[in-house]
């Protein structure tokens, strides 16, 4: 669902549960090694080491499923003394306005490699979990030390959707201020591995908290300049975006409300619509207006525009739409 920008695409950020290339590995802790034997029955001069036990299920229904990831760690289902890495919120009540700790704890004898930038937050809602954000990631690795810790500060504010301000961007590897999240139940997240053990079967250790707020309401940012009825077509023009040159032509970004029998619907939720400037502002005028098709134009720098090189079909609400994009001509 994130429109990446061209320059976003050029330097390779991406979004989800990130791969890393882990860097030289630390010399093994005999607390942590295997013994081997050779085929000459010599040990051999280098002990095996071995990735840190987990002790029981540590996964739980209260944390995202995290299907790509070799073992979850959810804070809901384990004894965060006993985990050699856990991730431990300071609270699992949320306010606004109030700054909340998430402390990644490495009590194993053996470094954790992790990536701070890639934190995660969802949202569950009606039994699914919904990926909230970050919408990009930077991708240096960090190399956590036997015993040591590393928290992020996540403060979630209010005001922006309601005054039509777009949401910012959230990224970052300690301080985390977010707006555009409506209540309801979250999960705070990351991922990494042992030095034992390989980027391509991560950990995902997880917190689950309940934010107290009002549920978000869904209006226009104040990009949207005017309005006109072009027949049965909403047309919105923003003030996003510059030309290149006198000739350039605005982009169009167009929402069809289209028959809910139509498949492959993608599942969406507010906190996503909000993230998106065109979804947002194209739903908000069809509801406002009840309008069956809206288009916005505006400029924009991203190649394919708005960064969608096909259309797309949502479900958000009840209602299912289309979004179909096309670049304005140029001279």
């Amino acid at each position: 669902m994130p429109n990446p920008s061209r320059r976003q695409i050029l330097s390779g950020l991406s979004t989800g549960f990130a791969t890393l290339l882990a860097g030289c590995t630390a010399a093994p802790d005999e607390s942590n090694a295997t013994s081997t034997t050779t085929a000459d029955g010599n040990s051999p001069t280098e002990p095996t080491q071995a990735v840190p036990e987990f002790p029981g299920d540590t996964a739980s229904e209260a944390c995202p499923p995290f299907d790509d990831a070799a073992q979850v760690v959810c804070y809901e289902a384990v004894d965060p003394e006993a985990m050699p890495v856990v991730l431990v919120p300071e609270t699992q009540t949320v306010q606004l306005d109030q700054p909340t700790d998430f402390t990644l704890r490495n009590r194993s004898a053996q470094r954790f490699e992790a990536n701070f930038y890639n934190w995660q937050l969802y949202k569950r809602v009606d039994g699914g979990w919904y990926y909230i954000m970050p919408r990009s990631t930077p991708q240096p690795l960090a190399i956590m030390a036997a015993g040591e810790d590393h928290t992020w500060t996540l403060t979630v504010t209010t005001g922006s959707v309601n005054d039509g301000a777009a949401i910012d961007r959230v990224q970052g590897t300690e301080s985390l201020s977010a707006d555009g999240l409506g209540g309801g139940h979250y999960a705070f997240a990351t991922d990494g591995w042992f030095e034992a053990g390989s980027y391509e079967e991560p950990i995902a250790l997880a917190a689950s908290f309940d934010l107290q707020a009002d549920p978000l309401q869904l209006t226009t940012t104040a990009a949207i300049a005017e309005t006109e009825w072009d027949g049965e077509t909403l047309v919105a023009r923003s003030t996003r975006g510059e030309a290149d040159n006198d000739n350039d032509e605005h982009d169009a970004y167009m929402l069809e409300r289209i028959d809910d029998s139509e498949p492959h619907a993608e599942q969406i939720i507010i906190e996503q619509v909000v993230r998106d400037d065109q979804l947002r502002d194209a739903i908000a005028l069809s509801r406002e207006y009840d309008a069956a098709r809206v288009r916005i134009e505006e400029f924009t720098s991203s190649i394919p525009p708005f960064g969608l090189d096909d259309s797309r079909i949502y479900e958000f609400q009840g209602e299912r739409y289309q979004v179909t994009t096309r670049a304005g001509d140029s001279t």
